[in-house]
């Protein structure tokens, strides 16, 4: 049987009172939430220097809730969140009604690009009152964002050289042509004739010899100050070394899915409860040289938020990438550093195939464990091996130290830990090895190896809901600064979400059946 009862439905249906948007989302909307959240930050310093001509401008809050929202709901275009705010109803109630072009909310975004590091930190502290910074373990990685760039508008450096040459000789050739031709429409038709197409193809070629020679010496100003070169000394430039016209502050980087792509380098570093509370990115592949930089952020975090909780120890968790002397040096004045050596080579199995190989190869210092309680080594059969004596290595930069087996007798592991002529083993020990060592030794021991398992679900976890729930995977600003500053704004949008949503969830066990029990 039909049903013929059905509820009126009438797209044009009128109001006696104006609706709330407020009553069309529902009270249990986490907008409401945001909202709330997004109202105790301190907005002053955005776009203080603005002087709006013609109209009274936006308010920045209400520009920030858009672009915050719009980031927390995968939407990065700011030509998305336009539509948004005259189609969806929690981004029109966020906008107040008030409709805001892409143009503005792009033009707010770029002017308080460099304000996004202040923004962010304002944001750790809003998690911190609500109690969700707990400092005692934070983890560090590293991820690389795609830039605004393609491949296939770049150029090498052996490239610029040669096209620099063959754009000289083909501009000569062409101010010859348009010469003789000149010379020719004279006679003919007159001296206020012009060379046709001539003119028009040597412009072009002389606007990409001025692109491809601004950009050659960029990079070798570049190169010459990483390299400590004075004005007008040649740096050291591999010819595979690239740049692109479009984006010039971003490098060639080795991609998550294992292919290169102009991207940055993005750093974050993340307490246990997901909050961000350090976070960087700059052009630079490689992770090594961002560790001092985000320990001193950390350090700085605990002298501002100065509570109980903060005079405790900080142990910060690193992935191999940051292995380094240098930044193990980093740890002190409240910082203690876990970072992983990376894998050691398992030794060959010992058979009639590899036997040569093993007569002439001794067990390396990375077989040995350093305990540094007692300053003395442990051989891979277990035997402590103490220092003799010291020794000073002829720059006198690096002293080293030796170390002999008390008693090497009996030792089944001998064959392997000898070297020719040898009755005991002895290590000549560097005291950059010795720090390397102490480190490995450190995350073998089994409360420090519990807290450095919560590394990858903390780390990865935080870095997977940037990139994909917030879909992050590449900046759409050109610029190392804006690039940053996009960055930057997504980790202060995910601290945002993580306190919405541990308000939400203190909210619904407060209401739950048992609570009210």
């Amino acid at each position: 049987m039909i049903c013929t009862e059905y509820k009126p439905y009438v797209i044009d249906t009128g109001y006696l009172f104006p609706p709330s948007l407020a009553d069309f989302l529902g009270s249990e909307d986490e907008v409401h939430i945001f909202r709330e959240v997004t109202d105790p930050l301190d907005i002053s310093y955005l776009d203080s220097g603005f002087n709006g001509m013609g109209q009274h401008p936006y308010h920045p809050l209400m520009l920030l809730r858009l672009l915050m929202w719009g980031m927390a709901n995968r939407v990065v275009s700011t030509r998305k969140v336009e539509v948004l705010a005259r189609r969806d109803v929690s981004f029109i109630y966020l906008a107040g009604g008030q409709k805001p072009d892409f143009r503005t909310l792009a033009r707010f975004r770029r002017r308080n690009t460099k304000e996004i590091k202040r923004l962010f930190k304002d944001t750790v502290f809003l998690c911190a009152r609500l109690g969700m910074v707990n400092l005692g373990h934070i983890a560090l990685d590293g991820t690389k964002i795609k830039a605004s760039a393609s491949k296939h508008k770049a150029m090498s450096y052996g490239r610029m050289k040669q096209d620099e040459e063959r754009l000289g000789r083909e501009i000569e050739d062409l101010i010859q042509q348009s010469e003789a031709v000149d010379a020719e429409e004279d006679k003919a038709f007159g001296k206020d004739n012009n060379g046709y197409n001539l003119p028009d193809e040597l412009q072009r070629r002389e606007e990409r010899l001025k692109k491809i020679r601004q950009l050659r010496e960029e990079l070798e100003q570049e190169k010459r100050k990483e390299q400590g070169l004075k004005e007008g000394q040649m740096p050291v430039i591999e010819n595979k070394e690239q740049r692109s016209f479009a984006e010039r502050d971003a490098r060639m980087m080795l991609m998550k899915r294992g292919e290169f792509d102009y991207g940055y380098n993005a750093q974050a570093g993340m307490e246990e409860h997901g909050v961000i509370v350090a976070a960087d990115l700059t052009n630079v592949a490689l992770d090594t040289g961002h560790l001092p930089n985000m320990v001193q952020e950390v350090r700085q975090l605990r002298d501002e938020l100065d509570s109980d909780e903060t005079k405790k120890e900080t142990v910060i968790t690193i992935d191999s990438g940051y292995f380094s002397v240098e930044n193990i040096q980093q740890e002190g004045k409240g910082i203690e550093l876990l970072i992983a050596s990376g894998r050691e080579k398992k030794e060959p199995i010992e058979d009639s195939r590899n036997e040569a190989e093993a007569v002439n190869k001794v067990y390396p210092l990375k077989r040995f464990e350093y305990v540094k309680e007692s300053d003395s080594w442990r051989c891979p059969d277990g035997r402590l091996m103490v220092q003799e004596d010291n020794l000073v290595s002829k720059d006198g930069d690096d002293p080293s130290a030796r170390y002999v087996c008390q008693s090497c007798e009996g030792c089944s592991l001998s064959s392997r830990c000898f070297k020719h002529g040898e009755t005991r083993r002895t290590l000549l020990v560097k005291r950059k090895q010795i720090i390397r060592a102490e480190m490995r030794a450190r995350l073998k021991k089994p409360e420090k190896q519990a807290i450095y398992r919560k590394r990858k679900w903390v780390a990865e976890q935080v870095i997977g809901q940037i990139k994909d729930g917030m879909g992050l995977r590449e900046v759409t600003m050109r610029g190392k600064d804006n690039a940053r500053g996009q960055w930057l704004f997504a980790c202060a949008t995910h601290n945002v979400m993580k306190a919405v949503r541990f308000i939400a969830g203190l909210r619904k066990r407060d209401t739950s059946p048992a609570m009210a029990c």
